[in-house]
């Protein structure tokens, strides 16, 4: 039994004296619990007194030292502080040990430093940053759950780390939310892409993600979180991933077999198809038809427009008038919701009959394959039709169709399509419909129609931007601004092009300004590649009001 003891003795002994051997072991925070253990087990204190004084490099009092003499050379104190900071975060990187720092929960609960540490955003920008390189490391999700605990969810941007624990991925993922919802139009598409890259993580993230918006729409009857769902589900789509069923199960829709099923079946193939098509019709004819919102999903109004309206589409003349009854019926029918019990249809034959005919008319006239004239007499009547939202929405997919389409500078040489002019009634007539119009005018400006000459590829890229600064004058500026701004600082576009824009904005706009307005566009009118060759005085006075307009509000924001 001696014997034992003495071994275990021994063996105990040596582990301290590897420890004692260590660089700056003194300084270590378990120092006299090692020395007291030593001791017990029958150690020489002169030993331990001989092993910590020969391994004491002193590294952390060096450090300090030099911190003091920067110090003392006119480095700021806060600078020094930081780079020693960013050299321990370094380093703490480089030589992270999972192993070594799952020990820490050994002797029971979190240590006082880790809480510490918490209290820094330093620290804690160190720490999202190992746990997504280390998921499985039980510290850094402990510190991540009591950071989240603390308040600071709304930090955590890595979708990786948000998503190892439900309850950290719960807090982040409401926050997000939040802030989507309250945020102004400026920062929708930065949120709503954080929210996207959070929820479609993966299939458990997505069904999660999707189940709490369901339930928020339901409850508060919001239309933004709706549009929110949506974003998320498109996303998705977008990636390869077959969501219908997901989606179709959320909203509703299988507690109405006769809907769900040709819902389904045309939206997992992203296609449409007759008979499917003819049997919604045939439900939603009947007096008794399902809600409404069950075929109001953007996927399937978009493949009812492009069967519509894409001139590449082959339609059924026969099947024609129940694809325009089915999109005006989802476009236009509103419902009356008490207490969870549908009230049925609500002055919505008139608004369906009005929506049914603009819908034919419109149609008609963008399916015939007209000449430049005869499509000008027929403005007239397109116009009237185009003051119905889907109605625009189905003339703008026929329009990008046709200017996109190869032939059509072939047989047209106008610098100035009708088409175009259409395009400046639609940005007037819907809001809503900007943001498309503007991803075709892009679209426009950045194509190389190679059949063209170029001073005629020049003359119609000026006639795209002036239907952008037509969208300016109707509120849509910021990213048009943006855009311009851009294409000049890659200098990737004619600058007699930026030159065109410039001038148009300056001869339509008059103080006063917005702050954002003169930070976007003050540096493209204070160029002198751009404005230095204005001749006219009323070109040069233009500038000049705009700078000194400019420079004042400047100077009273500083």
């Amino acid at each position: 039994m001696g014997d034992v003891e003495n071994a275990e003795d021994e063996r105990i002994q040596n582990q301290c004296l590897e420890l004692f051997s260590s660089t700056d072991y003194i300084m270590e925070p378990g120092v006299f619990e090692t020395i007291k253990t030593y001791f017990r087990s029958g150690g020489a204190p002169d030993q331990v007194i001989e092993l910590l004084t020969d391994n004491y490099l002193a590294i952390a009092q060096t450090a300090t030292l030099m911190a003091d003499w920067l110090i003392l050379l006119g480095v700021e104190a806060s600078d020094v502080i930081h780079m020693i900071e960013q050299h321990l975060q370094t380093l703490i990187e480089k030589n992270f040990d999972t192993k070594k720092a799952d020990s820490i929960f050994d002797e029971g609960g979190a240590p006082s430093w880790l809480t510490e540490m918490t209290e820094h955003s330093n620290w804690r920008s160190m720490i999202y940053k190992l746990a997504e390189e280390y998921p499985n490391c039980l510290m850094l999700n402990f510190t991540i759950k009591l950071l989240v605990d603390s308040g600071h969810e709304h930090e955590i941007t890595s979708v990786p780390v948000a998503a190892q624990q439900v309850e950290v991925f719960t807090k982040v993922l409401m926050t997000t939310i939040q802030r989507t919802l309250d945020n102004d139009n400026d920062t929708w598409q930065r949120n709503i892409q954080e929210l996207v890259k959070l929820a479609c993580h993966s299939e458990h993230t997505y069904l999660y993600a999707q189940t709490v918006l369901a339930s928020l729409a339901a409850d508060a009857k919001s239309m933004i979180v709706r549009r929110i769902a949506e974003e998320i589900e498109s996303h998705a789509r977008a990636t390869g991933h077959n969501v219908t069923e997901i989606a179709l199960t959320l909203d509703g829709t299988t507690q109405y077999p006769k809907v769900y099923q040709p819902l389904c079946a045309m939206l997992t193939k992203n296609a449409l198809n007759p008979a499917d098509v003819i049997a919604l019709y045939k439900i939603y004819q009947g007096t008794d038809a399902p809600p409404v919102d069950l075929i109001r999903k953007p996927q399937f109004i978009e493949l009812l427009i492009n069967a519509l309206f894409d001139p590449n589409s082959k339609l059924n003349p026969d099947h024609r008038p129940k694809y325009i009854q089915l999109l005006a019926y989802a476009s236009s029918v509103a419902e009356a919701n008490k207490k969870s019990l549908r009230k049925g249809v609500v002055n919505s034959k008139e608004e369906l009959s009005q929506t049914f005919v603009a819908l034919e008319k419109a149609q008609t006239i963008c399916s015939d394959t007209k000449s430049t004239t005869e499509l000008i007499s027929d403005l007239n009547e397109l116009y009237k039709c185009l003051r119905f939202p889907v109605v625009a929405a189905g003339v703008l997919k026929w329009i990008e169709s046709i200017l996109l389409d190869a032939s059509y500078f072939k047989l047209n040489q106008d610098t100035t399509p009708v088409h175009l002019i259409i395009i400046d009634e639609i940005v007037s007539l819907h809001f809503l419909l900007h943001e498309k119009v503007f991803e075709l005018l892009i679209r426009l400006f950045e194509a190389a129609f190679t059949e063209l000459d170029v001073l005629v590829q020049l003359d119609f890229k000026k006639t795209v931007l002036d239907r952008m600064v037509h969208m300016l004058s109707c509120s849509y500026v910021h990213p048009i601004l943006k855009y311009i701004k851009k294409r000049w600082e890659q200098q990737d576009t004619d600058v007699s092009l930026i030159r065109h824009f410039v001038f148009e904005v300056l001869e339509m706009i008059g103080p006063p300004y917005d702050n954002s307005f003169v930070q976007l566009f003050l540096p493209l009118i204070q160029n002198e590649a751009i404005t230095g060759t204005f001749r006219t005085e009323e070109e040069k006075k233009g500038v000049k009001e705009f700078i000194d307009h400019a420079q004042s509000i400047i100077s009273t924001n500083v």
